[in-house]
């Protein structure tokens, strides 16, 4: 079965750059060059220069002034490059400018790592505006012996006026604690999308008999999913890579309805906003209980007849929805818009004064994705990252320009679960979207460059960038299919 309603495979795609350069800004290599990559080693000089110097003087001695005043400068130099605001690393005892590793400069100045560390200091961010001032605060800081957690580290500098420098937290957890936490967070996501394709399965055959059915028990999927959701957006998102196509159309809903709970907080919806967003995404395709499954299934182009009784489910499921009389009207709303388009030539015809909800937006784009990126009997699945492009350049005809900008940063051009190769010829599998740089994941890499399965898989953050050359360590070259790579279960590795 086709829906020629998507513009799939019209024209040229836009690559992957061009749509990180749109959604989430360019992907930046911010250090590229060796007068940049002087420009970070500066950075990170003057900082423990100055953390050296408030450690074997006192504030008012001239060379404390004078690290202070080489400290301003640097950031300064930093921001002629064009960034807003640096901030400064600490990742497994490795110091780091933005994405950018210094080994060396690590081992150098170890006992600035180890200061930063006690304060609980993972990063530290200079903004717009640092100058002098805000240097003098953070010498005071790096001398004051008695601040051990980033709280008090924090209310010292608001004390001192210092509001260009911006801390963040080392977690007090243990790795093993972390990893421990992360699996009881994926357990409890993965229950509640089973129970998620258990209620929608009584669903289905309730409506199939004709009988009243109850949407509490959906209504309660939902509550789960969004309270694993503030708790792991991750683990929650990830639940997006099963694909059961043995029951597409359940695992369809559950994947619609966790990534519009997705998306919707991504565009700032209150709780109760969700609650109804996330029930509409459940709800909205009830109406193909009603249509014949060898026009559903069927492999090939459908007659225009046929196509006339697909079209019709959004009909269907809207009258479906009106007769259970929810208090909640948006389902109804929804599965009678959701194949409507942004510019309302779709279906069913509406008068042209008629707008498509913001519920039913974000549902039509949800269902394209997760409709291209599984496999189905008449068609074979779309790579994510060509699936992407695809709604990009449906945007303004068959989807809402800002939504779908805000849904691809919020997936990322690689988004979790999606099976790459690198340009060393190894394969991996997106766990992790960096959102500061859609275009360099974090991996697990499964399969080595001579197509040897690895024991243990191995994380890779592809933000980081060899010092000497500049450029990114590892890269993606492309996409793939995950039975083309010989995985079978994309999700055990999110």
């Amino acid at each position: 079965m086709t829906d020629d309603t998507r513009p799939e495979d019209q024209g040229e795609l836009e690559t992957p750059e061009e749509i990180a350069a749109q959604t989430a800004g360019s992907a930046r290599v911010p250090f590229s060059t060796a007068s940049k990559l002087a420009k970070a080693k500066e950075l990170l000089r003057t900082t423990a220069v100055a953390h050296t110097n408030a450690g074997l003087y006192p504030v008012t001695h001239p060379l404390v002034a004078q690290s202070i005043d080489e400290l301003a400068a640097a950031v300064d130099a930093i921001f002629d490059l064009g960034f807003e605001s640096v901030t400064l690393n600490v990742y497994k005892g490795t110091l780091f400018v933005e994405n950018q590793v210094f080994p060396e400069e690590s081992v150098t100045y170890r006992r600035l790592v180890e200061a930063l560390l006690a304060m609980g200091v993972s990063a530290m961010a200079f903004l717009a505006g640092f100058a002098a001032e805000d240097g003098a605060a953070l010498v005071d800081l790096m001398a004051e012996e008695k601040i051990h957690d980033i709280e008090a580290a924090q209310i010292f500098l608001e004390q001192k006026g210092a509001t260009s420098i911006s801390l963040a937290e080392t977690t007090t957890l243990e790795d093993t604690d972390k990893e421990a936490r992360g699996r009881e967070n994926k357990a409890r996501a993965r229950e509640t999308y089973d129970n998620g394709m258990s209620a929608m399965k009584d669903l289905e055959t309730q409506v199939k008999l004709g009988k009243v059915f109850d949407v509490e028990p959906l209504q309660s999927i939902v509550s789960s999913l969004l309270d694993s959701l503030f708790t792991d957006p991750a683990a929650v998102l990830g639940l997006t890579a099963i694909k059961g196509h043995d029951s597409y159309t359940l695992n369809h809903s559950i994947n619609v309805c966790i990534l519009a709970l997705s998306l919707g907080t991504s565009l700032g919806l209150d709780t109760e906003s969700l609650r109804s967003l996330g029930l509409s995404a459940l709800l909205y395709d009830l109406g193909k209980v009603r249509i014949p499954e060898d026009i559903l299934n069927k492999q090939g182009p459908l007659t225009s007849d046929e196509w006339g009784i697909v079209k019709s489910h959004a009909e269907e499921g809207a009258d479906l929805l009106k007769r259970i009389q929810l208090v909640d009207q948006m389902p109804m709303v929804v599965a009678f818009e959701h194949h409507m388009r942004h510019d309302m030539q779709g279906y069913p015809e509406v008068p042209a004064s008629q707008e498509q909800h913001l519920f039913s937006k974000v549902v039509a784009l949800c269902d394209a994705y997760d409709a291209m990126t599984t496999r189905r009997p008449f068609r074979r699945e779309i790579r994510p990252d060509k699936a992407l492009a695809v709604l990009m350049q449906g945007r303004g005809k068959a989807y809402d320009p800002s939504i779908t900008k805000a849904f691809v940063a919020m997936l990322g051009i690689y988004p979790m679960g999606a099976v790459v190769e690198l340009d060393n010829g190894s394969t991996a599998v997106v766990f992790r979207v960096n959102n500061d740089d859609l275009l360099h994941p974090r991996v697990k890499v499964l399969i080595d460059p001579s197509g040897r399965w690895l024991d243990e898989p191995e994380v890779a953050d592809l933000r980081i960038v060899d010092p000497q050359s500049g450029e990114s360590v590892r890269r993606i070259t492309e996409c793939v299919p995950a039975a083309q790579a010989g995985i079978d279960d994309v999700w055990q590795y999110l």
